[in-house]
């Protein structure tokens, strides 16, 4: 149960806010990208997880990618692809990759009771996912990049207890899932192994799924590395001051020229005063946080400090030497990149522990007082972060629907003609499916 005493008193008020998150994170998700967008289809989800469904549907659920496994896009892929017409893949994939974030945010709600008690916190802490601006433009509603919402949720699960046996075996399955779709989860290892002393038997269930799925794709980077890159020298300092463009700043400031101006002028500097904003939201933490707050707050900042520099590291490109960039070199720098996504929601997070720090030690008539300004002021943050998601724009803009693409090919296909090459975000890419695949729908 929550240690907060309202919500113990109370437990269906938890499942209330679960479901009240997970509507709103939908709600958002749908709304934030626009109607027509719907039907385009991203990047690997047509030129890895569909051709991969449809050439070799067994074949390919563990076949690792740019080094790594990705279990859940394979999935779902087979089984768009089995059970709905080729037509409708674009639709169905935006939705079950919006419902399956959703769900995530709503996971946080019990996932963070160990470590986040106040209930308003949580429920913040559950629409972070959906709400940091670069999320927006690549990660919502595609399958290549559900891996981000399983780092949040993979992190949250390392710092859960689960409170019955159903629970633990249910967070088992959802650990082992997250590990293997995304790698950069084996930076919760030293919490795993932290964890295994616990005496705690409804953990180890959830420590033995989250080192299955690590595994996993410890054996896939050895077999199958990540390659394809420059091979330039990136540094810590590229990785700090990369940081500080692509997940401090767009947090509260997303639009890439105003990040861009703002660092031709002012250089990392710039990020200063978010980074304050942050930085006092840690402070608290540390000064006033139970040793499980601090536990959180640690975790949350280090994953996001080393998933993006991570993420920097294993795709070592020339425009990624951000320390030495200076003056009107930032007017061309990358500062939308979609690993500031994931980096950005474990910074954000550390605000919603910081407000549940605070109501923890208010007491009295402070506590009456000083609970409901909390709550606006969490209202306030996530409101902030969802109201500039827009200005960040989507990369699936211009892309024809894909349900218009392959209806036309089908009626070359059935003319005689051969089909044309399929375009799929982002920028026109072209993907080339042959008439028996547009044709003979399973």
């Amino acid at each position: 149960m929550d240690r907060e005493s309202g919500t113990a008193r109370r437990p269906w008020l938890a499942w209330a806010a679960a479901a009240a998150v997970f509507a709103a994170a939908l709600a958002f998700q749908v709304a934030r990208i626009p109607a027509l967008e719907h039907d385009v289809v991203w990047a690997e989800d047509g030129a890895i997880f569909l051709r991969g469904a449809l050439e070799d549907p067994a074949g390919s659920i563990l076949a690792p990618y740019a080094g790594y496994q990705h279990l859940l896009p394979r999935l779902l892929a087979g089984a768009i692809v089995a059970l709905a017409p080729l037509a409708g893949y674009a639709a169905v994939v935006f939705w079950s990759s919006a419902i399956i974030a959703a769900l995530v945010c709503a996971a946080t709600i019990p996932l963070a009771r160990w470590a986040v008690p106040w209930l308003p916190a949580r429920i913040a802490l559950g629409l972070v996912p959906v709400v940091v601006p670069l999320v927006a433009p690549e990660i919502i509603g595609n399958l290549a990049d559900l891996h981000t919402f399983m780092l949040w949720l993979g992190v949250w699960i390392a710092l859960s207890m689960p409170a019955t046996r159903v629970e633990s075996w249910v967070v088992a399955v959802a650990a082992f899932v997250a590990a293997m779709t995304e790698v950069q989860l084996l930076l919760m290892l030293p919490v795993l192994l932290l964890r295994i002393h616990v005496r705690r038997p409804l953990l180890w269930p959830v420590i033995g799924g989250f080192l299955l799925g690590l595994a996993g794709q410890a054996l896939s980077w050895l077999l199958a590395p990540r390659a394809g890159y420059d091979g330039v020298p990136i540094g810590i300092p590229d990785v700090v001051v990369g940081w500080l463009a692509n997940v401090v700043m767009p947090t509260l400031r997303p639009t890439e020229q105003g990040i861009r101006e703002a660092f031709a002028s002012q250089g990392p500097l710039a990020a200063a005063p978010i980074l304050a904003g942050f930085a006092v939201a840690a402070l608290v933490v540390i000064v006033l946080g139970s040793w499980r707050a601090r536990i959180a707050g640690a975790v949350v900042l280090l994953a996001s400090a080393s998933s993006f520099g991570g993420s920097l590291l294993a795709s070592p490109i020339e425009q990624f030497q951000y320390a030495s960039m200076q003056g009107d070199d930032w007017l061309t720098a990358i500062v939308d990149l979609r690993y500031g996504g994931a980096a950005g929601m474990l910074l954000a997070a550390i605000v919603p522990i910081a407000a549940s720090v605070i109501a923890e030690r208010l007491a009295g008539r402070w506590r009456a007082i000083g609970r409901p300004v909390l709550a606006l002021g969490l209202a306030a943050f996530i409101g902030a972060m969802a109201w500039q998601s827009p200005d960040t724009g989507s990369h699936r803009i211009g892309v024809e629907p894909w349900s218009e693409q392959v209806e036309r090919q089908a009626a070359r296909c059935g003319s005689g003609q051969g089909p044309e090459l399929l375009l799929i975000a982002p920028y026109n890419r072209e993907l080339a499916l042959d008439c028996r695949t547009i044709v003979d729908e399973p």
